[in-house]
């Protein structure tokens, strides 16, 4: 069994918004864009830099201190393909968005 975790409920996140977590321990920010709910580590593979104080513009996400962009829906750099944030799962079940941990 995947080991989801409870993170908000539905209602805490509108549409365009994001909001850093920590998940067991794990520094997450989810986002909740087109409708669907996305979840990516909030470091930045730079220099952990937050993204969770980034701009949101569409379906990617800008790191605020050097510019890097990522794609929320697979956590990949848009500059170069084998950077990447660790993406998660996610799920709404009964009015609450659980988060898959596994890796």
């Amino acid at each position: 069994m995947a080991p989801w975790f409870f993170a908000i409920a539905e209602n805490e996140l509108d549409e365009g918004e994001k909001k850093p977590l920590l998940i067991e321990g794990d520094k997450l920010l989810l986002l909740r864009q087109g409708g669907d709910f996305y979840a990516i580590s909030n470091k930045c593979p730079h220099m952990d830099c937050p993204l969770s104080k980034g701009t949101l513009n569409g379906y990617v996400i800008q790191c605020p201190c050097h510019d890097w962009q990522f794609d929320i829906r697979s956590g990949e750099f848009l500059n170069a393909e084998e950077i990447k944030v660790p993406a998660y799962e996610t799920k709404v079940a009964d009015g609450k968005i659980y988060v898959n941990m596994e890796r």
